[in-house]
């Protein structure tokens, strides 16, 4: 009897949990880059736009977004339009692709063409050109983004 009832309790938790979390994911899942970024990240998303990259994170076009943390950002908010490109253009890769698909010692080329991000493996988690990637695998509508442990310098 007691068995039946945790049971029940655990499939009753699930359920609940299910209905919690569904939700959330898509509405993840249903707004841009962009749009995300506006919401939660407005520091980004105002250097994002001066960089002239709305359009980009706006479109249909999947894409892969290594974001800096705010607190990182600070040091570049007062660059010029084209060094901001220039930034940020080294963390945004065409195609969407989750933490697992960043292989060991695998470059990814940037949008600038000039610049890569190669990717380490490690116990404890993946090295984006030496930046721990500290929160992976948001996806959306165009794309995922990657929450970066700071900026990676062009």
């Amino acid at each position: 009897m007691r068995l039946k009832l945790k049971n029940r309790f655990i499939g009753i938790l699930l359920i609940v949990l299910y209905i919690a979390w569904f939700p959330a994911a898509q509405a993840q899942e249903s707004q841009t880059i962009m749009e995300y970024l506006v919401r939660e990240r407005p520091v980004l998303a105002g250097l994002v736009t001066k960089a002239g990259f709305s359009p980009l994170l706006s479109g249909d076009e999947q894409i892969t977004f290594f974001a800096p943390p705010e607190s990182a950002l600070q040091s570049i908010s007062n660059e010029s339009p084209e060094r901001l490109r220039a930034i940020l253009s080294s963390h945004i890769v065409r195609g969407a692709y989750l933490e697992q698909d960043l292989k060991d010692g695998k470059p990814f080329k940037s949008i600038c063409g000039t610049a890569s991000i190669k990717f380490f493996r490690q116990k404890d988690g993946v090295l984006a050109n030496g930046i721990r990637v500290e929160q992976p695998n948001l996806r959306l509508k165009n794309g995922v983004v990657h929450g970066l442990g700071g900026l990676m310098r062009s």
